[in-house]
């Protein structure tokens, strides 16, 4: 059974990565060179949506979970924090930084994001939060031929895109990781719709703050 669950998330995922790639924000950065502007745009809104994300991690560990569980998403949680010092880094490294910029509010599809996160950690727990890390673990997969387009635009070396470069270097085995809960913690059929639910609809929220992190740059 847990095998089948974790095909049928996959699909999912798939699918709307497929939408997501038929967007405003896809054709703009694959058809058109990219900006600075365009690029620091979408790094401030990564920065905003991941410098929550240990905390809403942490969140869904409110709901009570077998301990194992929850000792995997503590482990998680620390992981996550100080993430968002990497877009700093990053934007620091080819010299558009401005800390002025931090305080601009997200974009309304970054801030939904965020707060659907926090929403599903308060309301549904650790393993409807599984569905988030499901498919942000396995997200390199289908950007990487994106990050290689904008690098290339930008002239940007390794050193700096630090934000998606170690993120890929760490997600593989995590993304095992999260498999592996999801097949052990993710028992009965309604974990197992919500698990796919959060995984598809946080994936959505993504694609449309991709999408409006690009429509000031059409």
């Amino acid at each position: 059974m847990g095998s089948t669950f974790i095909e049928n998330m996959r699909t999912s995922v798939d699918a709307q990565w497929g939408e997501i790639k038929q967007g405003v924000f896809w054709c703009r950065v694959m058809e058109r060179p990219v900006t600075l502007g365009f690029y620091r745009d979408l790094m401030l809104q990564m920065w905003h949506h991941s410098r929550h994300n240990a905390m809403n991690q942490a969140v869904a560990t409110f709901v009570p979970a077998p301990e194992a569980l929850l000792k995997f998403f503590y482990r998680q949680a620390a992981e996550e924090l100080g993430h968002e010092r990497m877009v700093v880094h990053d934007l620091k490294s080819i010299g558009i930084y401005d800390e002025t910029d931090l305080n601009r509010p997200p974009l309304p599809a970054t801030e939904a994001l965020i707060g659907y996160l926090y929403y599903v950690g308060l309301r549904y727990g650790a393993v409807a939060r599984l569905g988030y890390s499901f498919w942000a673990e396995r997200s390199h997969d289908h950007v990487k031929e994106l990050i290689a387009k904008i690098s290339d635009d930008l002239n940007l070396a390794h050193q700096d895109v630090t934000f998606f470069s170690k993120h890929a270097q760490a997600d593989l085995m995590q993304a095992f990781q999260v498999e592996q809960a999801l097949e052990r913690f993710a028992i009965s059929s309604r974990e197992q719709e919500l698990a796919r639910q959060v995984a598809t609809t946080s994936l959505f929220l993504t694609g449309q703050l991709l999408n409006q992190a690009a429509v000031r740059h059409l």
